[in-house]
This record gives structure tokens, C-alpha cells and sequence, in this order.
């Protein structure tokens, strides 16, 4: 769509018109006018030969250009909306050796603890819009596996290629929350968050998950511990999850435990987390345009060209 920036400019374009009747009426009435002219054109736009009339045709195109040059023509694209950020989101995956236990189901298929978490993840992560979301992998050490980022279609992709053994087979909950803590110090968002999936307890001890809540409650870094796998009474697996600290590590940060036994579980969790820690939405829409007044301008001068040959060779 073209749009002009200063339209205002527009007003002045029938003011030639109005100069000629005015000089024309005084004429009329026997006045002589000392109005400003240009000599050049004065002696040889005036009068009824092909040659004076195409002077005057060009002179009329000339300034019809130089006001739509004036006016700044641009040519309007799709309104943009951006939104802001305002949220740091982090995401702990454990990936031991024990996530790849076969004690859940989803649509009626036995499959991995690894694999139901990303598949919840991943809708998970594109309900965020609005939020920076960071993804931690954790097992014999943690590692940042995405930085911060607002682009959730690359989020899930990126979850999908998680598999059990990337970061060793024991598990450090302890470093990973250290690490959240390292990640989101700095950052200018106030509302920090991490969620925090393991189906174990802390077998590394490089710093103890309580004093490492203590550290993430130091810094603003609110916790949701999510225990995964289904309970060995029902089913013939073996759970080593550690339910007492998790649900310290929620409490001290001011967060809240959650337990996953099933497909229906993690699907209640995180709607209760979305309820939990609503969306803020800062949107921003700016308008994209090219700037058209080249054109007018290039067909200024060329006419401008024209009209001097023209007057040259009279």
C-alpha cells in the first residue's frame, strides 16, 4: 500500500493556479504586477506554437512531481508485531540413564520417561509465547543445551534430538540448578523461572540441591520440581526418586512440587504451571516501508531536463 509520509505538502500543489488567475485578474483590470518570474521561461513558455505548449505542458508535470516528491511516497508491507520478552523460562531435562525406562504411556504405547517429557515439552514450550525460553540438560554434569531464545519453533526442534546418555548416566540435580542459577543472574527480567524434570535423586554431589535452592532463592529463581516415572507398585520398574527433596527445592524457592505417573498427570502439570505463571505479553507492532520518493524525484529531473532542451532550442 503507498502512503504518503508528508501529505501536508499537497496543499501548495494548485497554488500556480491560483498565481495565474490572480495575474490574470489584474490584467483584466489594467494593473501592472512586478511579481517574480523567471526570465527564462517568461520570453519563451508564453504563447501557441506545439513547441511553447509542450514548454508549458512539461513545466505543469514538473511541479506536480516536485510536490509528490515533497510528500514523501513509501510503500507500506505488513504491519510487524513483535513481542517482547517477559519471562526467563529455563527447562532442566534429566537425561540418565534411568529416562529411558519403558513405564509410561502415550495414546496407548509403552514409551521411554525421556520421550513423554519432550513430547509434553514440546507443546509446552509453544504455549511460551512472550517468554525467553533456555533448555538445561543434566546427568553426570550439567550442560546449557539452549541459550535463552524467543524463537519456540527452534525450541522444540532442538528438544526432540534430546536422547538418554548425551550428558552421562548419573544424575546431577544439585549443578543443574547451579547452572540455572549462573544463567539467570544477570538477566534484566525480573519473573525468573526453572522446571526442573528428574525421575531420580542427586548421585553426584558436586553441591547439594537444597543449598543450590538456597543459592536459586538468593537470586530470584523461582523452582517447579517435576518427579517423572510411574509407581513401582504398579508397574515392574524400579524408582529411585527422591520426593523429599524435590519438594524442598520447590518450597524453598517458592515454587511448587509435581508428581508425573502418567500421560494424564504431565498434561494436568502443565496447565496447573500455565495457570501458575501467566503469560505477560508486551507487543510491540512497527510498520516496514521502502521509501518510493527516488522515482518521483529521478522523473523530476528528467523532465526538468527535457523542458531546458527544450527552451534552449526555441
Amino acid at each position: 500500500m503507498i502512503n504518503l509520509a508528508w501529505p501536508w505538502f499537497a496543499c501548495v500543489l494548485p497554488l500556480p493556479l491560483l498565481f495565474f488567475w490572480f495575474v490574470k485578474a489584474k490584467k483584466n483590470q489594467h494593473i501592472i504586477i512586478n511579481a517574480p518570474t523567471l526570465p527564462f521561461l517568461a520570453n519563451n513558455v508564453v504563447g501557441n506554437t506545439t513547441r511553447h505548449r509542450f514548454a508549458q505542458t512539461l513545466l505543469i508535470i514538473s511541479w506536480c512531481l516536485l510536490i509528490l516528491t515533497l510528500t514523501r511516497p513509501q510503500w507500506l508491507d505488513t504491519p510487524v508485531v513483535q513481542t517482547s520478552p517477559s519471562r526467563d523460562l529455563l527447562l532442566a531435562v534429566d537425561v540418565s540413564y534411568s529416562m529411558q525406562i519403558k513405564d509410561m504411556t502415550l495414546n496407548g504405547q509403552s514409551i521411554g520417561r525421556l520421550d513423554m517429557v519432550k513430547s509434553y515439552l514440546q507443546s509446552f514450550v509453544k504455549q511460551r509465547q512472550g517468554d525467553r525460553v533456555g533448555v538445561i540438560l543434566f546427568a553426570d554434569h550439567a550442560y546449557l543445551m539452549i541459550p535463552f531464545t524467543q524463537d519456540l519453533q527452534a525450541t522444540g526442534q532442538l528438544l526432540d534430538e534430546v536422547n538418554v546418555g548425551l550428558a552421562g548416566k548419573f544424575t546431577a540435580i544439585g549443578e543443574a540448578i547451579t547452572l540455572a542459577v549462573k544463567r539467570t543472574l544477570h538477566e534484566p527480567f525480573k519473573s525468573k523461572t526453572l522446571i526442573l524434570l528428574s525421575d531420580g535423586r542427586d548421585t553426584v554431589n558436586t553441591i547439594s540441591p537444597i543449598d543450590a535452592a538456597g543459592l536459586a532463592k538468593a537470586s530470584g529463581l523461582k523452582i517447579y520440581t517435576v518427579g517423572i516415572g510411574a509407581d513401582p507398585t504398579e508397574t515392574e520398574s524400579q524408582s529411585d526418586l527422591d520426593e523429599t527433596t524435590l519438594e524442598q527445592i520447590a518450597q524453598i524457592t517458592g515454587g511448587q512440587y509435581f508428581r508425573a505417573r502418567s500421560e494424564q498427570d504431565l498434561s494436568e502439570i502443565y496447565q496447573q504451571i500455565n495457570l501458575i505463571e501467566p503469560l505477560s505479553l508486551k507487543t510491540v507492532t512497527y510498520q516496514p516501508y521502502i521509501e518510493l520518493l527516488m522515482w518521483p524525484l529521478s522523473c523530476l529531473l528528467l523532465v526538468i531536463a527535457m523542458l531546458l532542451w527544450v527552451l534552449r532550442n526555441d
